[in-house]
């Protein structure tokens, strides 16, 4: 390793695509590459690309790898942290996959490996919007939903290492399959496939067409709070009964672990901005118990889409002590 390894790697892995970033000691991004994962490809290709994508980023910030001291990731998956093994990304179609000492061995460096939205949550603690919070409850809402908890500053994973799994905590259990968990109802995927029930094929709109075209079904979290803003009755509707179950939720998780603060990040809080927060925040405040975690701050997050590579540089550069 060169003498002067002054900066770590951050790697955001998801199911379709995957963000790279440099960073520096004052934490600061100096570059990136995107890129979509190819999961569909099997893991030797999603490794590759990683390496790949970790070129073009040191490329974009103009230096070479050898000044690199460690490697972080987070990735869509339970994480055995101590083994550094995938449990199961379900999204990728691995089951018990080493890829902290498969990276390790591709990139000669210390690789640090936890879940997709743990890193997100940690980076928030320690450079966003839950900075100087010792107790912090992160919730990413996007594709799915997920959550990290940070408990008296130190990243909370759980014996079984699936803390923070909110996505997959039940609030109707006698709804019909499909309308029962968190996810199903609050994510986005979960809004949009009500809305595909609600919104008619005759309908003139961009989102109509956009929900009912076979080819072009994808409906990201910009246009459906464009729809929203535009007060879209079907939507308007969905999105707020979504907020009002997050809010529930949020609440009761409050009530049982007392944070000082809860953080909602992801592709929906992004695209929806105080619109979402506020939505979210009013059932919370009508819920949750005691009355002091009225103070429970409830915020965007501030990393926005850096949050996954920054909390994973971050704890690259705690691995090897920077």
């Amino acid at each position: 390793m060169a003498k002067r390894a002054e900066f770590t790697v951050g790697i955001d892995l998801g199911g379709t695509k995957m963000h790279v970033g440099v960073v520096d000691r004052e934490h600061r991004i100096l570059g990136e590459c995107r890129r979509k994962t190819r999961g569909d490809g099997g893991l030797d290709v999603v490794v590759d690309r990683m390496v790949g994508a970790v070129d073009r980023a040191c490329d974009d910030a103009g230096i070479g790898f050898d000044r690199v001291a460690a490697v972080g990731v987070g990735a869509p998956s339970a994480i055995d942290h101590p083994r550094g093994v995938a449990l199961r990304a379900v999204n990728l179609g691995w089951t018990d996959v080493p890829l902290r000492t498969l990276l390790a061995k591709r990139f000669d460096r210390p690789v640090t490996l936890d879940n997709d939205v743990n890193v997100a949550a940690w980076g928030e603690s320690r450079l966003g919007a839950g900075r100087g919070v010792s107790t912090m409850l992160g919730v990413w809402v996007g594709t799915g939903v997920g959550g990290g908890l940070v408990l008296d500053g130190v990243l909370h994973r759980g014996h079984f290492f699936t803390a923070g799994e909110i996505g997959q905590m039940v609030i109707a259990a006698s709804a019909p399959p499909g309308h029962r968990t968190v996810e199903e109802v609050c994510s986005r995927t979960g809004m949009v496939n009500a809305l595909r029930g609600l919104v008619g094929r005759d309908e003139d709109s961009p989102l109509a067409r956009r929900l009912h075209d076979a080819k072009r079904s994808h409906v990201g979290s910009s246009l459906l709070a464009e729809a929203y803003r535009n007060g879209h009755p079907a939507v308007r509707s969905v999105v707020e009964h979504a907020a009002e179950r997050l809010g529930l939720v949020l609440a009761n998780l409050a009530t049982v672990l007392s944070p000082e603060a809860i953080v909602l990040g992801g592709g929906v809080t992004e695209a929806m901005g105080d619109a979402w927060i506020e939505l979210v925040r009013a059932p919370f405040r009508r819920w949750v118990f005691p009355d002091a975690l009225q103070r429970c701050r409830i915020e965007a997050s501030t990393l926005g889409d850096h949050a996954g590579l920054l909390g994973a540089a971050l704890q690259a550069a705690d691995s090897v002590g920077r």
